[in-house]
């Protein structure tokens, strides 16, 4: 056990000492939030005035942060593992590989790290939501949203580092893991409905959509995180902007599929994603 936490320290200090690794894993967040507060915003909140500016900053935040909480579990996520790249590239698991430690924990500290790091900063992120929200609306989230929020941002970070551990695993170069960082916050903010609804894009992107788990992800974020702002409008406000918002389940392929299933289909790709990260990690370490 101790040297399965001395590895995760040591990866965890690895990551924050380059500051600049720091950065890119939170520029797709950066970006999100600077297009929805000059642009997107803008079009959540079109024709809510009547409610106030109160009212209209609950729901537009809300709605936002839906968004961007669940680009920043992929983002950091994906950033942690920069050190598994790095390492492979500077043959720095050598050093690893001729000490008793098995190479089981050596792959499993990576992960640990990296759900670690993305769990405590998508939270923290989580408790300067309230805070601002708070403040700007004078609205507070209630306990029970704050503690599904908190839980829900644990186990998508538990979802996010298995897929990105297996991405990452299949990487050769530096360059490449530049080039996936670059593209994969983009794809998936169009693909879940973050950057602008899907209902927008046709029922096509819909159906394409409703294969990815994160996908299902930003939907049941977003109908924990308006919940209580929707019982200040009107029901058949509602209505409306559960449409706009992307609060609605879509299912699968226009089918309707309850989302505790969706929630375990996604456990289980994520056990198998980390099956073969460890198959891929194993083989790299054997060379």
């Amino acid at each position: 056990m101790y040297d399965l936490l001395s590895l995760v320290k040591r990866n965890t200090l690895i990551f924050f000492r380059d500051k600049t690794a720091v950065f890119f894993s939170l520029l797709s967040t950066i970006i999100l939030l600077a297009l929805y507060f000059l642009f997107i915003g803008k079009q959540y909140t079109n024709g809510l005035e009547p409610f106030g500016e109160e009212v209209m900053t609950y729901l537009g935040t809300s709605v936002m942060m839906g968004g961007v909480l669940v680009i920043n579990t992929i983002s950091l996520a994906l950033g942690v593992m920069g050190n598994i790249v790095n390492d492979l590239q500077q043959r720095k698991l050598d050093a690893f590989l001729v000490t008793p430690v098995k190479r089981y924990k050596i792959i499993l500290a990576y992960f640990i790290t990296s759900v670690l790091v993305t769990a405590v900063l998508s939270i923290l992120m989580w408790i300067l939501t309230i805070i601002y929200v708070g403040i700007r609306s004078g609205y507070w989230y209630p306990w029970l949203t704050i503690f599904q929020v908190a839980g829900l941002l644990i186990f998508y970070t538990f979802l996010s580092a298995s897929l990105m551990i297996f991405l990452t695993t299949l990487l050769k170069s530096v360059n490449a893991f530049g080039a996936l960082s670059g593209v994969l916050g983009t794809f998936v903010g169009f693909i879940c409905g973050i950057y602008m609804p899907l209902v927008v894009l046709g029922d096509t992107m819909i159906y394409v959509a409703s294969i990815f788990p994160f996908t299902h992800m930003t939907i049941l974020l977003k109908q924990v995180l308006l919940k209580d702002p929707y019982s200040l409008v009107p029901i058949e406000v509602v209505e409306n902007l559960e449409v706009a918002f992307g609060t609605k389940e879509i299912g699968v392929f226009g089918q309707e599929v309850p989302m505790i299933w969706l929630i375990l289909a996604s456990l289980i790709i994520a056990f198998l994603l980390l099956f073969f990260a460890y198959r891929n990690m194993s083989k790299k370490m054997a060379i």
